[in-house]
């Protein structure tokens, strides 16, 4: 049964032009300039299908208006077993025309689930988790707009490099990944926290790295670059100490520093293994293991060879019994 063709509804270019514009307009007027950061993928894992190391980049500015009129939504602030959590959630409305006009070399047909949004208001990074593509529900036949669901991103090393220093100031700034430097000969005790210089075998390389730890029974010192770069570095000098050793090898590694002089998990962290011992493997038998092995298969033997007694016990009753009523 065909609709009637004068009243065209669903497949009007112009009256779908004109809601089109008129949502732009609206969410221009009452919208917020917003930063949106695609994910991307570096390495997979296909048992999963995620990836524990993502990186964020090329991000775009674009507008969106937020949805929520009175406050954030979700649980909040919640102080739980592990510390404080926060859980703010809110819902942006995106024009889907904005969207594909702003990541037209992308060749993006939507946004997606991962991606995250920057929300210059409160200067914090949301999540993407639920996109409901579907919002208006074809007026006129077309989807002029997307609803996102977004949690508060907390972030956790990820590599940011989205091409706005407000964004990656969050992350960059933020926290910076530790070297590892395997040293060789050498005399002195670095000083945690002191600064130290990195050396080649003609002069100063200009790299100048924080000493964050100091193993001296392994000789190995965890460092956080300040400015310069560890290539063909072959000594590290302490500035206040006056420490010196041969670099045998050094490289990052997948550890991270919070700069911030509130956050103290490094130190936390690194403070921990002075007193915490993790090299035991035999923490109950107060280092007699051998004789709980002999006491446990003395214990399996005695066990079979009662098993067996009775055994043998029930076999004699049944014998027994059986001479009787003959």
């Amino acid at each position: 049964m065909a609709t009637n063709h004068y009243f065209n509804k669903f497949n009007s270019k112009a009256e779908q032009r004109l809601v089109q514009d008129l949502v732009d307009e609206a969410i221009k007027i009452h919208g917020v300039d917003m930063i949106y950061i695609p994910r991307s993928i570096i390495n997979e894992d296909e048992i999963f299908g995620e990836d524990r190391q993502p990186k964020f980049e090329n991000g775009r500015g674009i507008e969106m208006y937020v949805d929520n009129y009175e406050a954030y939504e979700g649980e909040g602030e919640q102080i739980t077993n592990i510390g404080l959590e926060i859980k703010d959630r809110m819902s942006v409305i995106m024009s889907r025309k904005r969207f594909l006009e702003t990541f037209a070399d992308k060749k993006y047909k939507y946004p997606r689930e991962g991606d995250l949004i920057y929300f210059p208001l409160d200067e914090a990074l949301f999540e993407i988790n639920f996109i409901d593509r579907e919002y208006n529900f074809f007026n006129f036949g077309k989807i002029f707009s997307y609803k996102m669901e977004c949690s508060m991103f907390k972030v956790t090393g990820e590599d940011f490099d989205s091409g706005f220093d407000v964004v990656d100031g969050v992350t960059s700034a933020a926290m910076s990944q530790l070297f590892l430097a395997n040293l060789g000969t050498g005399e002195g005790t670095f000083t945690e926290g002191e600064v130290s210089y990195l050396y080649t075998s003609t002069g100063s390389t200009g790299a100048t790295m924080n000493v964050i730890n100091w193993n001296s029974a392994a000789t190995e010192a965890t460092l956080q670059m300040v400015e310069g770069s560890i290539s063909d570095a072959t000594r590290l000098l302490g500035d206040s100490s006056g420490a010196t050793f041969a670099i045998t090898s050094i490289g990052l590694t997948q550890e991270f520093f919070a700069k911030d002089p509130i956050q103290n998990n490094t130190d936390f962290g690194f403070g921990s293994a002075s007193f915490l011992d993790f090299t035991d493997t035999d923490p109950f038998s107060e280092g007699d293991l051998l004789c709980l092995a002999q006491l446990f298969i003395m214990s399996l033997f005695v066990k079979s060879l009662w098993l067996s007694v009775l055994c043998l016990m029930k076999f004699l009753c049944k014998e027994e019994t059986q001479m009787v009523i003959r």
